[in-house]
């Protein structure tokens, strides 16, 4: 249950990055066609939209299953966790609330490469706030950020972005950060990799980022 604008940004961020998790791990999904899950990847919405259907509601067993082994294959498993994770927080069709995952888990989440370990971490944060699952100890406030504060600030000075800097610095609201965002999406300009790596600290930090309209706002892109 969503009790503020920030929520609501945060799960539709957390279900974006969480479908580019699974477009990158395209391969792995492929494999996991192969051996077992029938479906034609290459034909599956699942990667525009990050939820299954009611007819491939047989599929989460597989998916579970996947989601479980990681090292039978570890980017299957990555792949597999965060579509499920998007699919619950959907409230698709997988009805695993995925408690023991987490818990089983949580470590081998943090081996993935930052943007993706970030992914999943606020996937699971998402998930916990919202109430799809009670986690005793939910994901760490670093473990949710795809990079630091210390490594992102003087990214932003040496580019010029004193205003992304001070906002960082400062720990702005969400409703002040979520303003810097509408402007910059408003402006027009180039979202650069250093403004981009900015917007998506001021998201990915406890706080968030609460624009306007939250539920059709522009989302950050994929790092």
């Amino acid at each position: 249950m969503f009790t503020s604008s920030a929520e609501v940004f945060r799960t539709r961020q957390a279900v974006r990055d969480l479908i580019e998790v699974v477009r990158t791990h395209r391969a792995a999904m492929d494999r996991l066609a192969k051996s077992g899950v029938g479906f034609s990847v290459s034909a599956e919405a699942v990667f525009e939209t990050g939820v299954l259907t009611r007819d491939q509601s047989l599929l989460c067993s597989d998916f579970l299953l996947a989601a479980a082994t990681p090292d039978d294959d570890f980017n299957a498993f990555i792949a597999s966790t965060a579509l499920l994770i998007s699919d619950r927080l959907q409230n698709g069709v997988c009805e695993d609330d995925l408690f023991w995952n987490w818990h089983a888990f949580h470590d081998h989440y943090k081996l993935a490469d930052p943007p993706i370990r970030a992914a999943l971490m606020n996937g699971f944060r998402a998930m916990h706030i919202s109430g799809h699952v009670n986690l005793d100890g939910p994901p760490g406030d670093v473990d949710c950020l795809t990079i630091d504060r210390d490594a992102i600030l003087p990214v932003l000075r040496a580019n010029g972005l004193d205003y992304l800097r001070i906002a960082i610095e400062q720990d702005v609201p969400d409703h002040i950060a979520g303003r810097l965002w509408n402007q910059s999406i408003s402006s027009g300009k180039p979202q650069i990799w250093p403004v981009k790596a900015g917007f998506r600290y001021l998201y990915e930090r406890p706080v968030s980022l609460a624009p306007d309209t939250p539920e059709t706002a522009a989302l950050i892109p994929w790092t």
